[in-house]
């Protein structure tokens, strides 16, 4: 059996972040669509996995480029880079453990490995992004990176006079933080559109009921540099390579070259 490389050797021995030259084991594992991160802890230290033919010292050990990864004797090879579009239907969870199968069905049409980037709840409609890159997803979901996401709110009433100002100048939706968008564009009397850079939990319609807003409809339009556009409901579409340039950009991460 041919040797464990040296650099998988030389981390062996310790449980740290992904170094420069190549990544944890059990990422590698997880981002191939083995299972979760726990998941592949577990099968690494059952011995069903191999780096270059040799069963890995510890968990931490970390495969480079060109590394040999095999799961019960079936070789372990990380997914091109994807990431799509989509028109999320209201009626329909993003949750991964979504009963009804909607999801996992669009899924099931994708490269493997795509998930959703957070979440839209089951009442609220259009964009969402799909993706296999754990990292990207990580990254555009963390506050850090203060991604915009643009909503257009259908109202039940027109709107209450001063509202505009309430909004722009921030309101409480519970323990925490006021709510700021960062842009709050009237539509007409009974249509707005609100930027935000968060995504706490009901934030817009929380938003919206402290405002005093009659909230009939709710769509998501855009998420940093990829909007809707005339994507129909229900339908996806891949990201055109400018949009996953300015996305992987956005998150200071360097964009896949087979994008």
């Amino acid at each position: 059996m041919a040797p464990t490389s040296s650099r998988a050797r030389a981390a062996g021995a310790r449980s740290g972040a992904d170094s420069s030259e190549g990544m944890r084991l059990n990422r590698f594992l997880a981002r191939a669509g083995v299972g979760s991160r726990r998941a592949c802890d577990e099968i690494i230290r059952q011995g069903l996995v191999t780096v270059n033919g040799r069963r890995p010292e510890s968990i931490g050990v970390q495969v480079a480029p060109g590394d040999r990864v095999e799961y019960s004797g079936r070789r372990i090879v990380l997914p091109v880079p994807a990431a799509y579009a989509w028109n999320k239907p209201v009626g329909v969870e993003t949750s991964m453990a979504d009963r009804s199968g909607r999801l996992k069905a669009v899924l099931a049409r994708l490269n493997p490995g795509c998930v959703p980037v957070g979440r839209l709840d089951i009442n609220t409609g259009g964009l969402l992004i799909l993706t296999n890159d754990g990292d990207l997803t990580n990254r555009l979901t963390h506050p850090r990176w203060g991604i915009e996401r643009e909503y257009i709110l259908t109202l039940g009433d027109d709107m209450p006079p001063g509202v505009l100002q309430k909004l722009r100048g921030g309101i409480p939706i519970g323990p925490g933080p006021l709510c700021r968008p960062v842009a709050v564009t009237p539509l007409g009397a009974r249509r707005l559109s609100i930027v935000l850079t968060t995504g706490r939990y009901h934030e817009v319609r929380r938003m919206a009921a402290a405002a005093g807003l009659a909230l009939a409809a709710l769509e998501r339009i855009r998420f940093g540099p990829v909007s809707i556009g005339d994507l129909p409901r229900g339908e996806h579409r891949n990201l055109s390579r400018r949009e996953m340039q300015m996305l992987y950009s956005l998150v200071g991460m360097e964009p896949p070259s087979s994008s």
